[in-house]
Protein backbone atom coordinates (compact mmCIF):
# COMPACT_ATOMS: atom_id res chain seq x y z
CA UNK A 1 0.00 0.00 0.00
CA UNK A 2 1.45 3.36 -1.02
CA UNK A 3 1.23 6.28 1.32
CA UNK A 4 -0.79 9.28 0.30
CA UNK A 5 1.44 12.13 -0.80
CA UNK A 6 1.41 15.21 -2.95
CA UNK A 7 2.82 15.08 -6.49
CA UNK A 8 6.29 16.29 -5.39
CA UNK A 9 6.99 13.36 -3.07
CA UNK A 10 8.16 9.86 -3.92
CA UNK A 11 5.68 7.09 -3.12
CA UNK A 12 6.57 5.08 -0.02
CA UNK A 13 5.53 1.57 1.00
CA UNK A 14 6.61 -1.03 3.55
CA UNK A 15 8.78 -3.93 2.36
CA UNK A 16 6.16 -6.33 3.75
CA UNK A 17 3.61 -4.81 1.35
CA UNK A 18 5.70 -5.46 -1.78
CA UNK A 19 4.44 -8.08 -4.22
CA UNK A 20 6.29 -11.34 -3.62
CA UNK A 21 5.99 -12.43 -7.24
CA UNK A 22 6.36 -16.05 -8.17
CA UNK A 23 7.54 -18.66 -5.69
CA UNK A 24 10.49 -19.85 -7.78
CA UNK A 25 13.45 -18.24 -9.51
CA UNK A 26 13.14 -17.80 -13.27
CA UNK A 27 16.44 -18.18 -15.08
CA UNK A 28 17.82 -16.83 -18.33
CA UNK A 29 20.79 -19.19 -17.85
CA UNK A 30 20.03 -21.74 -15.13
CA UNK A 31 21.87 -21.09 -11.84
CA UNK A 32 23.96 -18.26 -13.35
CA UNK A 33 21.77 -15.37 -14.51
CA UNK A 34 18.18 -14.59 -13.56
CA UNK A 35 15.63 -13.95 -16.30
CA UNK A 36 15.07 -10.34 -15.23
CA UNK A 37 18.50 -9.73 -13.70
CA UNK A 38 20.69 -6.75 -14.41
CA UNK A 39 24.34 -6.89 -13.46
CA UNK A 40 27.97 -6.14 -14.12
CA UNK A 41 30.82 -8.58 -14.67
CA UNK A 42 33.67 -7.20 -12.61
CA UNK A 43 37.03 -8.41 -11.44
CA UNK A 44 40.78 -8.01 -11.63
CA UNK A 45 42.47 -7.39 -14.98
CA UNK A 46 42.85 -10.49 -17.16
CA UNK A 47 40.52 -12.69 -15.06
CA UNK A 48 38.35 -13.65 -18.07
CA UNK A 49 35.55 -11.08 -17.69
CA UNK A 50 35.28 -10.53 -21.46
CA UNK A 51 35.47 -14.27 -22.13
CA UNK A 52 32.63 -14.94 -19.66
CA UNK A 53 30.52 -12.09 -21.06
CA UNK A 54 30.93 -13.41 -24.59
CA UNK A 55 30.19 -16.96 -23.43
CA UNK A 56 26.96 -15.77 -21.80
CA UNK A 57 25.97 -13.81 -24.91
CA UNK A 58 26.73 -16.58 -27.41
CA UNK A 59 24.93 -19.13 -25.24
CA UNK A 60 21.75 -17.06 -25.06
CA UNK A 61 21.87 -16.22 -28.77
CA UNK A 62 22.51 -19.83 -29.85
CA UNK A 63 20.52 -21.66 -27.15
CA UNK A 64 23.59 -23.72 -26.25
CA UNK A 65 24.66 -24.46 -22.67
CA UNK A 66 26.86 -21.77 -21.12
CA UNK A 67 30.31 -23.14 -20.28
CA UNK A 68 28.98 -26.44 -21.68
CA UNK A 69 27.11 -26.95 -18.42
CA UNK A 70 24.40 -24.36 -17.66
CA UNK A 71 21.23 -24.60 -19.77
CA UNK A 72 19.78 -21.53 -21.43
CA UNK A 73 16.13 -21.36 -20.43
CA UNK A 74 15.18 -18.30 -22.48
CA UNK A 75 17.19 -18.06 -25.71
CA UNK A 76 16.96 -14.85 -27.69
CA UNK A 77 18.68 -11.89 -29.26
CA UNK A 78 21.69 -10.37 -27.54
CA UNK A 79 23.27 -6.93 -27.62
CA UNK A 80 26.87 -6.94 -26.42
CA UNK A 81 28.64 -3.64 -25.84
CA UNK A 82 32.39 -4.18 -25.66
CA UNK A 83 34.19 -0.86 -25.66
CA UNK A 84 37.71 -1.98 -24.82
CA UNK A 85 38.62 -4.42 -27.62
CA UNK A 86 39.20 -3.77 -31.30
CA UNK A 87 36.73 -5.49 -33.64
CA UNK A 88 39.33 -7.97 -35.07
CA UNK A 89 40.22 -9.09 -31.50
CA UNK A 90 36.55 -9.52 -30.65
CA UNK A 91 35.91 -11.61 -33.78
CA UNK A 92 38.85 -13.84 -32.89
CA UNK A 93 37.51 -14.39 -29.37
CA UNK A 94 34.04 -15.28 -30.58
Amino acid sequence: MLSESNSNELPVCRASDLDQGEDHQQWLIRSIWGRTSVGILGGSPKCCKTFLGLELAVSVASATPCLQRFEVEVPGQVLAYLAEDALPELRERV
